[in-house]
């Protein structure tokens, strides 16, 4: 066994957070667009590192920051990430800030369970979206976040920063009040557990991205007027095109100051919005998960690499 591994792959790139801090409204998204390019464009031309089996299991090899990495265990690989991310941000900060999308991502995640070496008592865990539902609620991220994997480790209940569930017994007319309520629990932990960077924004560890079909993010969706929004941590949103209607969200500066964003691509269901996102995604808003800036890492399995042209 053993692994074939470029020396890039281990090395360690800058990690500092990039902030986005222009606005995407109608009137001034061209503007915004022409200063974004090049940096929009660097997360698009990032260098792609195939990791393949050597007679033995290559997926378990860690990725570095803002790299593009085709494999073929995205769970394996992102498993092995988290676990180093951990790691670098237990014994530098003493403390790991984590922030998960819901769907199948974090059922992914749960391959972090195969390290007995990962300190979660050292977590702090949040949601980049929230439906505004109970807990016990099948649409509920929190809910599917712990039986996927925080009912198996020992996270305590406290370092899990869910939503205010007595404020969304009923869906409707429950997001701006929960928005509040989430952005007011993210800044009493400030600077100790979330650093914050020069413009005010909190900077986590790592965010963890899904990306719908139509290339939208959190529950930032395609020309909605929320990926126009920078200020405010987390905004509300009422009008989801998918069900529930109202959630929370964080906003688009937030997600861009996070130190490290990580996009897996995983299933022939990905592999076009995949290559849309990484080769010639629109900067007009109409695929939010293209303004995702700054240390922008990409794990994808062989099926989601499928429509990719290099």
């Amino acid at each position: 066994g053993g692994f074939i591994r470029a020396s890039r792959i281990a090395h360690r790139t800058s990690r500092a957070s990039v902030f986005m801090g222009v606005s995407l409204t109608t009137t001034t998204r061209v503007a915004a667009a022409t200063t974004t390019t090049t940096r929009v464009a660097t997360t698009r031309r990032l260098r792609t590192m195939v990791v393949r089996r050597a007679g033995g299991d290559a997926d378990g090899a860690v990725v570095a920051p803002g790299t593009r990495t085709v494999v073929d265990d995205a769970s394996k690989t992102m498993g092995a990430l988290v676990r180093a991310r951990s790691a670098e941000a237990i014994a530098s900060r003493g403390v790991f800030s984590i922030a998960l999308a819901g769907g199948s991502l974090v059922k992914a995640l749960a391959s972090v369970k195969d390290y007995a070496d990962v300190d979660f008592t050292k977590w702090r865990v949040f949601w980049v979206d929230e439906r505004c539902v109970p807990h016990d609620d099948d649409e509920s991220n929190y809910g599917g976040a712990m039986k996927a994997l925080f009912n198996d480790v020992n996270v305590p209940k406290s370092q899990l920063y869910a939503i205010d569930e007595t404020l969304c017994e009923t869906n409707a007319g429950a997001a701006a009040g929960c928005a509040k309520a989430y952005e007011d629990a993210l800044k009493a932990l400030t600077p100790d557990v979330i650093g914050v960077n020069d413009q005010g924004l909190p900077v986590f560890d790592l965010l963890l991205l899904g990306f719908g079909p139509d290339g939208h993010i959190c529950s930032l969706f395609p020309d909605h007027e929320l990926l126009s929004v920078t200020e405010g941590w987390i905004l509300p949103i009422t009008d989801s095109p998918k069900p529930p209607p109202e959630r929370i969200t964080f906003s688009l500066p937030v997600v861009n100051a996070a130190r490290e964003k990580v996009f897996v691509a995983s299933g022939e269901g990905k592999a076009e919005m995949t290559a849309i996102i990484l080769e010639h995604a629109p900067l007009d808003g109409s695929i939010p998960a293209a303004l995702v800036t700054g240390d922008v890492t990409w794990i994808i399995d062989q099926a989601g690499a499928s429509r990719l042209k290099k």
